[in-house]
């Protein structure tokens, strides 16, 4: 077993603690309820669509608060903080990501296939607005350490959402299923997924410590 792999196994169960697991059983809670009217009888036209966009925003808003370490100015170790920032991400979002992907399944078989769009374009979307708040926090979390700069994440996500809303109907990023732009959307869609990615991995490197300036006298 590599040092690295040894070194993430031993992490996991203290990041387990550490995470703060309020945010995303309030987003949970709101999730549900977001795609509740999908699951209705006679649910309205796109409420199966819009209420997994609203859930993934809300999972990705709340598995930010994950990616701020209280601990790591006071951190010394040889983990280094990439692979500590990696499992953060990683112990937050797989069951952020297993939750959005029941209601779904249970959106899915209540409303159909033609309610939700196609499954690949969809998943974009949802990973897209999720790791969006990721990696807004991820950013911050390089320069501050306090609880308040995980807000970070949902403040990124309400700026870009509020500026979607303005974009005329041929270029908005949210089309409904059948609607002509939506192959056209879902590209861009895709194009902006490595994109979110890059940004994580720039904010999740290690930082450079900067120790005293040493002067040498002849």
């Amino acid at each position: 077993m590599s040092v690295r792999r040894r070194q993430a196994l031993l992490l996991v169960r203290p990041l387990l603690r550490a995470v703060p697991w309020g945010p995303p059983a309030v987003a949970a809670s709101m999730a549900v309820l977001a795609v509740l009217p999908a699951l209705l009888d006679d649910p309205a036209p796109g409420a199966a669509l819009w209420g997994l966009r609203v859930a993934a925003v809300l999972f990705g808003a709340a598995a930010s608060f994950a990616m701020v370490d209280p601990m790591a100015p006071m951190t010394v170790g040889p983990t280094p903080r990439w692979l500590r920032q990696w499992l953060r991400l990683l112990v937050v979002s797989a069951p952020a990501a297993i939750g959005w992907l029941a209601l779904y399944a249970m959106v899915r078989g209540a409303a159909g296939t033609s309610a939700v769009g196609p499954a690949g374009d969809v998943f974009v979307e949802a990973a897209v607005c999720g790791l969006t708040g990721l990696a807004g926090a991820a950013v911050v979390a390089r320069y501050r350490h306090s609880s308040t700069a995980a807000l970070a994440g949902p403040g990124t996500q309400a700026v870009l959402v509020a500026a979607s809303l303005f974009l005329s109907e041929a270029y908005s990023p949210w089309p409904m299923p059948g609607e002509p732009s939506w192959s056209l959307v879902h590209r861009y869609w895709l194009a902006a997924l490595p994109v979110v990615v890059a940004v994580l991995l720039l904010a999740n490197r290690d930082t450079v410590r900067r120790g005293p300036l040493l002067t040498h006298s002849a």
